[in-house]
């Protein structure tokens, strides 16, 4: 008897959360949440969901931030969106040094001015 399995990794948008600024690529954008599944496949087909992940990812550049299960409920609730903001912002600054975030930073003061 010949049995085929192995593993599927899906990924699909579930709702758009807000529109806030992307330090990648410098616009005003719309972040999504979206929702990542690892599947076991038995003959190609899906089975059983084995691990799914959350992430918000950005409708332009799709620039990726991972949400932790215990940070999913208030982190994608959309009415929450100066936490959400915040949390992008932190998360997209944090591995930039002081200089390039003071860079980023006042690029988008004036940016924001201009308009």
């Amino acid at each position: 008897m010949f049995v085929m399995f192995g593993w599927l990794k899906e990924g699909r948008p579930i709702k758009a959360v807000l529109d806030c600024y992307c330090y990648v690529c410098q616009r005003q954008v719309s972040w999504n949440h979206w929702r990542e599944t690892e599947w076991v496949t038995l003959f190609r087909m899906k089975t059983i969901p084995f691990l799914s992940k959350d992430s918000l990812v950005c409708s332009r550049c799709n620039d990726e931030a991972p949400v932790r299960k215990e940070r999913a409920p208030t982190l994608l609730d959309s009415t929450n969106s100066t936490h959400v903001a915040s949390y992008l912002e932190e998360f997209q600054l944090a591995s930039k040094s002081e200089v390039q975030r003071n860079f980023l930073l006042s690029s988008r003061a004036s940016r924001q001015g201009r308009s």
